[in-house]
């Protein structure tokens, strides 16, 4: 069935936006062999992804996961590429815990690890946030706190048809750039990191076609997948059909100039004591460069008028110990015993 598809991209022809949806909806029902899912990834990676095969895969990985059901409306997902592979903490992560805490109700999608030396699940992990309840458990944890972390194994589950050709291909393919487009809640605000200028003008442009309220993707002049305070941030604003170029750099935030080397771990623990030092209120380059990254995704999601207002929002969270009260509440929600479901879940 995947033939003719693998043909075009082969070919270094791109595939439709329908093509591509069908392809991925094929490969995520089992209904293709390996072979022919490992060389039509290969096939689109060595010509390069384009944004109408980006668009396809996004529609069609949406018809195959589970979906979060929530009361909470303008949520915010902080949800990166990753793989910028420079080391430091799980910025992302921090950012939605303090992005919660100030009022932006926030379902971060999360994997495990495949390339960086700490992701989401790792952290949360180590933060003692268990990353296994249940799609219920999820569900109220978002309700009742306004955050939760979407667990893509869980919420993905048709992945395990490609998982076994992911790892031996042991490259990046067009599934790595998919997690940030396809938040199973359904998040209508979006900040996206990512260290690669070709992949952030492709990310922002299937952005427009993509059921999203606002977004913006970020880049580092440093190769931060983050909004970055070593140098200036390139931003893309995604918003009514339309998208803006930006630049930022840290007077932009009122912040000053840090060095990344300040930011580094070794890995999750490291990762994960380094995010609890921010939330008690801890000073220095790791609490700035969330403080920036929360500020954006405030208003991005239009919860300030400002980065200088975002950054007092930001700082005010964590200060008044709302940021550590909401991981706090985090951990107790996912460890929770849940009683037997006696109805069906919820489609």
């Amino acid at each position: 069935m995947l033939e003719e598809f693998i043909a075009i991209a082969e070919s270094r022809h791109d595939l439709s936006v329908s093509q591509m949806e069908q392809a991925i909806v094929w490969m995520l029902a089992g209904r293709v062999d390996d072979d022919q899912v490992g060389r039509v990834l290969l096939a689109l990676r060595a010509k390069g992804e384009s944004v109408s095969e980006l668009v396809g895969a996004v529609r069609g990985m949406r018809l195959m996961m589970t979906p979060i059901r929530t009361q909470r409306t303008g949520l915010l997902d902080t949800c990166g590429t990753g793989g910028d592979g420079g080391g430091t903490f799980n910025i992302s992560t921090a950012t939605a815990i303090v992005a919660a805490a100030a009022g932006a109700p926030t379902a971060k999608h999360c994997n495990l690890r495949i390339t960086r030396a700490t992701v989401s699940a790792d952290v949360l992990t180590a933060l003692l946030v268990s990353i296994d309840a249940e799609r219920v458990q999820v569900e109220q944890c978002l309700d009742s706190l306004g955050l939760c972390f979407c667990f893509a194994p869980l919420l993905h589950p048709a992945m395990i048809h490609v998982a076994s050709v992911r790892r031996q291909l042991a490259v990046p393919t067009l599934f790595n750039y998919l997690g940030p487009l396809c938040n199973p809640a359904g998040a209508q605000y979006q900040i996206i990191g990512t260290g690669n200028e070709p992949l952030q003008t492709k990310l922002a442009a299937a952005l427009v076609q993509l059921p999203v309220q606002a977004a913006i993707v970020v880049r580092g002049e440093d190769g931060m997948d983050e909004v970055s305070l070593a140098a200036e941030t390139q931003v893309l604003h995604v918003q009514h059909g339309m998208t803006t170029q930006l630049q930022w750099t840290p007077k932009s935030f009122g912040l000053p100039t840090i060095r990344n080397e300040d930011l580094l771990v070794d890995g999750p623990e490291s990762s994960a004591q380094m995010i609890r030092g921010i939330l008690e209120g801890h000073r220095g380059p790791a609490r700035d460069i969330v403080l920036a990254n929360t500020a954006a995704a405030l208003w991005v999601c239009e919860k300030t008028h400002s980065l200088l207002d975002g950054v007092a929002r930001a700082a005010a969270a964590i200060d008044s110990g709302r940021a550590i009260e909401k991981l706090h509440g985090l951990i107790e929600f996912s460890r929770r015993v849940q009683a037997p479901q006696l109805d069906p879940p919820r489609q």
